[in-house]
């Protein structure tokens, strides 16, 4: 079982120190793209990611101080940096070693600089989501560049027969061809108000943490565990749940 999720727009550098640390495994191929971004005017920049003059700057400072080879000098884990919903339900600076190295075998990153990450892989800081319409030698988007790299990474993790979780947004599971994946599973997460189910995008973002830290914590290995998943209220309902989507609600604030 792997599970997949989104990465976050912001990022802290200062959090938790951990010696422990691994690469990128797609490192050669963010650099590519921090080159590209490098020689894009400001103008040219801020139009692609629709940045304001000042995040724009921001942007460029963190383009041209991208620098190789990655270290605890320059970089960070990427689970102790990004932050967001769904971060914040990953306990990941109480984690203890053993459950840093579960989360290392069982977690994927999804990324638009970086392809695909583990949680303790090294990061800096970047702001490059998926759907940023950038052109890459014959690639004409990043879905395009990154889709048959990232998703041979995680049919490889996953062996013949693994199951994926899906628990990343829209935006970020596009990347992967399902179709060379033995199995896939998306998880719904949803509020009932009345009788009736509704998704509310930031309590999903959040759910879905908890359900990477439900992995984390109990150390789980297969998909069908997440099924006992009951954090916050949430329970798995079986009558409105298919083979490929997996459905929790609770009961509405």
């Amino acid at each position: 079982m792997q599970l997949i999720i989104s990465p976050a727009k912001t990022q802290h550098f200062n959090g938790r120190d951990f010696a422990h640390f691994s690469q990128p495994c797609c490192l050669n191929q963010a650099e590519q793209l921090n080159y590209r971004l490098q020689h894009l005017d400001n103008p040219a920049l801020a139009g692609l990611l629709k940045t304001s003059t000042a995040l724009t700057a921001a942007t460029r400072q963190r383009i041209e101080a991208f620098t190789t080879p990655f270290s605890l000098a320059n970089a960070r884990q990427a689970l102790f940096t990004f932050q967001g919903e769904a971060y914040k339900a990953i306990t990941a600076d109480r984690y203890s070693a053993e459950e840093l190295t579960h989360a290392q075998n069982h977690l994927f990153i999804l990324s638009g600089l970086y392809g695909i990450l583990r949680p303790l892989d090294l990061i800096q800081p970047y702001r490059l989501e998926m759907a940023t319409p950038l052109k890459i030698g014959a690639s004409g988007n990043l879905y395009q560049f990154w889709r048959e790299r990232v998703t041979s990474l995680l049919h490889q993790a996953l062996g013949e027969d693994g199951v994926c979780v899906n628990l990343a947004s829209l935006e970020y599971f596009r990347l992967i061809d399902r179709r060379k994946l033995a199995k896939v599973v998306t998880i719904s997460f949803k509020e009932e108000e009345q009788g009736i189910l509704r998704t509310v995008a930031i309590h999903a973002k959040r759910a879905r943490g908890l359900m990477v830290h439900y992995m984390i914590s109990r150390r789980l290995t297969r998909a069908e565990q997440l099924q006992n998943f009951n954090l916050e209220g949430y329970t798995f309902k079986e009558a409105e749940s298919t083979a490929d989507v997996w459905v929790f609600s609770r009961k509405a604030e």
